[in-house]
């Protein structure tokens, strides 16, 4: 997968943001932006008032990363007038912070293609044809709650959902979600699968305003400070955007990418059997979000059925087994381990030719040979603000009560 790594920290105090998002009302409902800035409040009579989220901004806050615990120096010199004292850094693998963001819409409330329902006889239809066969939204159930399950296992992991729409309604959407994010412990992983039991599927697809307000959540928690790490969004859906699709240009070309340039937000995408048409759409906010399966992927706007920067589950034979695939694909990628380089004190700089890494005492090998998914040792990223633990050092480093250690050599005076 490709990712683009960023030397920033998750917030930057100075930075002014500005993302929107227009509450979508019903199928005959407004929605969109007004004006140069503040949204409209969306109306229609057929699913209830459309009020979404009109008038979110964004401001510059404080806040960081976080994830590495600063231990005491060691090691002293001889005599000569060349020795110095090396430093020592005990650290700690930088958490990980996911917001499910689902679609439970009408049509995930029918059968797979692949077991006799076509996507446009879902659309004029969106229940399932046959009641023996599960439906999208029973697969796809199944697999959110086993990929919990493994995340929880894995340790270092807080996650939280929302759905969209909001139930008694077509196309509202909120800031709120259903389970607030917090550490996979046995109390969480009993709430988010839960909820995600009690979930029917109806209404229609507001996948910009259910993805604008899944960031507008995750910023008011790192302005707040209770959350440290990195950040994630997985986005699934089976559809296209259907209740404000005025606001898709302006959350492909500002609010994805200032999501993940400004605050470290990545996006993953799934799509689900029925987004066909969505291809397009969903590939651009995958590669926008820093996520693209590769770098040479399709991202184009047109034509709309075109695109594969993200998990497309369109054309898959077997669901079920490649949406639980995607989304341990996706896990492992959160999970990977990563680790924040210290800044050094004024005046100081890190020499990096002379760090080493030693996980539980035993030394790691820098191995910048290929990809980290390839390695077996650890890797600087490209600015040299992070270290990344590949192959074995990776799953040593995963054991409890593991201890990593980087030892930064002789800090330099800056001249």
């Amino acid at each position: 997968m490709h990712l683009r790594h960023l030397s920033k920290h998750a917030l930057v105090a100075s930075m002014a943001l500005a993302l929107w998002f227009g509450g979508c009302g019903s199928d005959d409902g407004g929605g969109g932006t007004a004006g140069g800035g503040g949204s409209a409040n969306g109306s229609g009579t057929g699913g209830g008032s459309g009020s979404g989220s009109g008038g979110l901004a964004f401001g510059g806050g404080g806040g960081g990363t976080g994830g590495l615990a600063i231990g005491g120096g060691g090691g002293a010199g001889g005599s000569s007038g060349d020795a110095c004292a090396t430093t020592v850094v005990e650290s700690t693998l930088v958490p990980a912070n996911l917001f499910l963001v689902i679609d439970r819409s009408g049509s995930m409330d029918c059968n797979l293609p692949s077991d006799g329902q076509p996507s446009t006889q879902c659309e004029a239809f969106p229940k399932p044809i046959d009641t023996t066969k599960p439906t999208k939204w029973a697969l796809t159930q199944t697999a959110l709650q086993q990929a919990i399950d493994d995340l929880a296992l894995a340790g270092n992991t807080s996650a939280g959902t929302v759905v969209f729409p909001r139930p008694a309604s077509d196309c509202n959407v909120t800031q709120t979600p259903d389970v607030p994010i917090a550490n996979l412990d046995a109390t969480q992983v009993t709430a988010l699968k839960t909820f995600l039991s009690g979930v029917v599927p109806k209404g229609k697809t507001p996948l910009a305003g259910a993805t604008i307000l899944s960031y507008a959540h995750l910023y008011e928690l790192l302005k707040a400070g209770t959350l440290t790490g990195n950040l994630f969004v997985v986005l699934l859906t089976d559809g296209f955007e259907s209740c404000a699709p005025a606001e898709l240009g302006k959350l492909l070309s500002t609010d994805v990418p200032t999501a993940y340039n400004q605050l470290n937000i990545r996006t993953f995408v799934i799509g689900v059997p029925g987004s066909e048409n969505g291809r397009a759409l969903l590939s651009q906010i995958a590669y926008e979000g820093g996520t693209a399966k590769s770098s040479t992927c399709t991202h184009n706007a047109t034509p709309a059925d075109v695109g594969d920067c993200h998990f497309d589950m369109t054309k898959s034979a077997n669901f079920s087994t490649d949406l639980q695939a995607a989304l341990a694909q996706i896990s492992g990628t959160v999970l990977s381990c990563e680790i924040n380089v210290p800044k050094p004190p004024p005046g100081k700089k890190i020499n990096t030719n002379d760090v080493k890494v030693t996980v539980t005492g035993n030394a790691v090998t820098q191995d910048s040979s290929t990809t980290c998914d390839q390695a077996n040792g650890w890797q600087f990223s490209p600015d040299k603000a992070k270290i990344f633990l590949c192959g074995t050092a990776c799953d040593d480093a995963k054991k409890p009560n593991a201890k990593i250690e980087l030892d930064l050599g002789c800090l330099q005076d800056i001249r």
